[in-house]
């Protein structure tokens, strides 16, 4: 299992933002594992997105670029190539590289159950479904 907590983002009105987060060992070739703390984001299809900060620091290799949709429109952003550390397995993900906050999202999250106490402090858990996880 992967336990997290809920912090606050901000206000939108009279409406608290909350943010799940966890945090996730990641490597690039050299399998140097860097732990990496990161929004739970189940509006992200992807796997991970990591600022490109994080992304030279892990030495990731790059794949390429993908256009992607965002809510603020679409943009193109350049994908990379890394291994995580994910319920006790190694798994191959993809990486998008973005301006903000990283994030893990439902490519990560498939053939888990995801609990989320939406409070400030609140617990984040991770578990594996009984099918397993599958790569993202």
């Amino acid at each position: 299992m992967i336990s997290g907590t809920v912090r606050i983002l901000g206000k939108e009105g009279t409406y608290i933002l909350w943010r799940p987060r966890i945090e996730v060992a990641v490597a690039g070739v050299s399998r140097d594992f860097r732990t990496v703390d990161v929004a739970v984001d189940t509006g992200f299809t992807g796997a991970l997105a990591l600022p490109a900060s994080i992304i030279q620091d892990l030495g990731l290799t790059r794949h390429g670029e993908r256009e992607v949709d965002l809510a603020h429109g679409q943009r193109t952003l350049p994908i990379y190539g890394a291994v995580v550390s994910w319920l006790g397995q190694e798994l191959a993900a993809t990486v998008h590289q973005v301006d903000g906050d990283p994030l893990a999202g439902n490519a990560l999250l498939t053939g888990c159950r995801l609990t989320v106490d939406f409070r400030s402090g609140g617990g984040v858990l991770i578990a594996p479904l009984e099918q397993g996880v599958a790569s993202p």
